[in-house]
């Protein structure tokens, strides 16, 4: 950065909001032409990591970068200039990168726009609040009618790997030492160049020998052919719609990974208005729910799911994933025992599906021939354990030669730590043998020969890449998604569910859904509103669900006294109404990893209670999206359903904070596609 006095405050708040930790400032300037910085550096996160003084290079600012970036290795850097705004496709940086790394993307492609003022003047005021407002207007091809370097494709975001280094003195290159990978996103970068230090800079630069003298130089010919001023020409309000509209913000292809990839696949001619890309919200929401699907010849997709176990979630996921793949490849299922897939999808989905019901646990030899037998392009094996397939199913997947093999886990992996340690040398050797070092094997050796390892949050995949030594490279994250137009609240539902059970209309009903074992620990929670109702409280949960253990709930909240307090409702395909009719959400007292039930409880807008030991925790924010407690705490308990049932304004508060990040960042549309791309990319 030199001499950004007009911009610099602005660019750090703004880069505060996007989720920026810290600002390493590299600064070139007397500190009198730097002066607002170092009056304002105590009052932010900024380190400056280099001040020099001396005349201006490409290369010697690219040797002080690269000096920089050697401190940050394994870590997400983001490298500007202090007058680059850069748009982000997703909500902030931190949701960006999150995108980022589930397409196995080290850097985010970034276009630049110039962003000008309203009258083209290039005066700007002392103090910039909204950059977006004192600089609304964008334009296209501004640099190329003034004769300088245009059309610049920026990398401004991207993983610092091992030697990673800057290919030039700056981001209008991939970095090296990375093996650059792009993604699908793509943001913009706005340069706010036009303010009253650009006379300063372009007289420096002409009479300097910086490497774009030459274009300093028609640059203030240009301006002063046109009174200091801006053509607006060609320029068009800011709006992230508008940018859509004319194809500066859109998803770009694998081959924008390459620095020459050519302007014109970027920017289009940069003045026809493309025809809008964007569909409105509900005609996607739509298509995805009730568009059938269509015959296709696309490549053959087989799917093969686990024999049922305590934890469930993956029929939901691949019926998510189905709707997404509509009409693009030829799926198969493949169920263990009895069909369980039906049931989950819509009629579009169930057109072209081909579902088979097999026995388990299969021989290598069948195995072999069910693979064979289907022909597919695509294999992908649904996890509800680390261990729920053999070897040997990915072991026919290689010998059958199915060009690429896809492992989801839908459930947080066990601990490989022994409950005991004992030291004797007999011990010892039965540990490394055992059986919980043949699971760490067998699950990394399948992960090895899996192309691509998929969690459906960061807590599973720190499981496995930890737990079972798992490829961090190959093991990738993307979250869980909701319709969330099917599921949303319902004033009608919330009536009828309140009549049935006699609350009333402002009542606080707590709703569970989970599988009713021991395991799950819903005693915790029954003797939770046990407290809360004899401290006068008035607090009703319905607990909907079967298993072993129902009987066993049902007795103790007897004993309780909680009868009409406590309710036990049977497992059900479609909660949709206990959802739209409740208060607040529990999914259970210790570690669940089903992420869909707690996602689909937030988009009907209902703040949730989950634990801290699962990849819920990842979904809801303490005290703004409901609470995160301690797994088995029943005082923990007891105190989130205590303060929601007496604030029930900052309960509905929650609620509409937890509907709001369900759409914002959890939507089906986004998630199916993501992982569509995982898949089949």
């Amino acid at each position: 950065m030199n001499g950004d006095s007009d911009l610099i405050e602005a660019w750090i708040r703004y880069y505060v909001l996007l989720g920026i930790d810290r600002f390493h400032l590299i600064v070139h300037g007397s500190q009198e032409e730097n002066s607002k910085l170092f009056e304002i550096k105590d009052s932010y996160p900024i380190t400056i990591e280099d001040h020099y003084t001396g005349s201006f290079h490409i290369d010697e600012k690219k040797r002080r970068l690269d000096a920089v970036l050697a401190q940050f290795t394994r870590q997400w850097v983001m490298l500007l200039d202090s007058d680059e705004f850069v748009e982000f496709p997703y909500a902030n940086i931190v949701e960006t990168i999150r995108q980022l790394e589930s397409k196995s993307a080290n850097l985010m492609a970034a276009p630049m726009v110039q962003h000008i003022t309203v009258d083209g003047s290039l005066e700007s005021p002392f103090t910039i609040v909204d950059p977006f407002q004192r600089f609304p207007l964008c334009s296209v091809d501004l640099y190329r009618r003034m004769g300088v370097k245009g059309d610049i494709f920026k990398f401004p975001l991207f993983y610092c790997a091992d030697n990673t280094r800057v290919a030039e003195g700056g981001n209008h290159h991939p970095p090296r030492g990375g093996e650059p990978r792009a993604t699908f996103l793509s943001g913009v970068t706005h340069h706010f160049k036009f303010r009253r230090t650009v006379s300063r800079r372009l007289d420096s630069r002409i009479h300097s020998d910086h490497p774009w003298r030459h274009e300093s130089v028609q640059f203030r010919s240009y301006l002063e052919g046109h009174s200091n001023k801006l053509p607006l020409e060609g320029s068009f309000v800011y709006s992230r719609e508008e940018l859509f509209r004319r194809r500066l913000l859109r998803k770009l292809p694998d081959s924008a990974l390459t620095a020459s990839i050519s302007p014109t696949q970027l920017f289009g001619n940069g003045h026809n208005i493309a025809k809008c890309e964007i569909e409105s919200i509900a005609e996607k929401k739509d298509k995805i729910d009730a568009a059938p699907a269509p015959r296709t010849s696309g490549p053959g997709l087989l799917f093969v799911l686990p024999t049922a176990t305590d934890t469930d979630g993956c029929e939901e996921h691949l019926s998510m994933l189905l709707c997404a793949l509509n009409g693009a490849v030829r799926p198969e299922i493949v169920c263990s025992h009895q069909d369980g897939m039906t049931c989950c999808l819509d009629q579009g989905s169930r057109t072209g599906t081909t579902i088979k019901c097999v026995k388990q646990p299969l021989s290598f030899v069948d195995l072999y021939r069910l693979i064979r037998g289907s022909r597919p392009e695509i294999v992908v094996f649904y996890h509800n354990l680390p261990t729920a397939f053999s070897i040997q199913a990915m072991a026919a997947s290689v010998v059958t030669r199915v060009k690429r093999r896809i492992s989801i886990h839908c459930a947080m992996a066990p601990s490989l730590t022994p409950t005991r340690q004992e030291n004797s040398p007999r011990k010892r050797v039965r540990r490394a043998v055992g059986h919980l070092n043949r699971n760490r094997v067998k699950v990394k050796v399948a992960g090895y020969i899996a192309h691509k390892t998929i969690c459906i949050s960061k807590a599973v995949r720190d499981s496995l890449v930890r737990g079972y030594e798992l490829s961090d490279r190959k093991t990738l994250m993307i979250y869980s998604g909701v319709s969330t137009s099917k599921f949303s609240p319902c004033e009608n539902a919330r009536s009828a569910l309140r009549d049935k059970y006699g609350a009333g209309k402002e009542e606080f009903i707590l709703i569970c859904a989970t599988k009713l074992s021991e395991e799950k620990r819903i005693d915790i929670l029954i003797h939770a509103v046990s407290r809360v109702n004899r401290q006068g409280v008035a607090c009703k949960c319905i607990i909907i669900g079967d298993g072993p253990f129902k009987k066993e709930l049902q007795k103790e909240a007897n004993s309780l006294g909680l009868t009409g307090y406590i309710f036990f409702e049977d497992a059900q395909k479609d909660v949709r109404m206990y959802l739209q009719g409740g208060s607040a959400f529990i999914p259970s007292s210790r570690n669940d990893s089903s992420q869909l039930s707690v996602l689909k409880a937030m988009a009907c807008g209902l703040p949730c209670i989950v634990t801290d030991a699962s990849g819920n925790a990842e979904l809801v924010t303490d005290h703004v999206t409901g609470f995160v407690i301690s797994a088995e705490s029943l005082d923990e308990t007891e105190a989130a359903i205590l303060y929601m049932a007496t604030h029930p304004h900052e309960c509905s508060e929650m609620g509409g904070n937890a509907r709001e990040l369900v759409c914002r960042s959890f939507d089906i549309r986004d998630r199916s596609e993501e992982l569509k791309a995982a898949i089949l990319y």
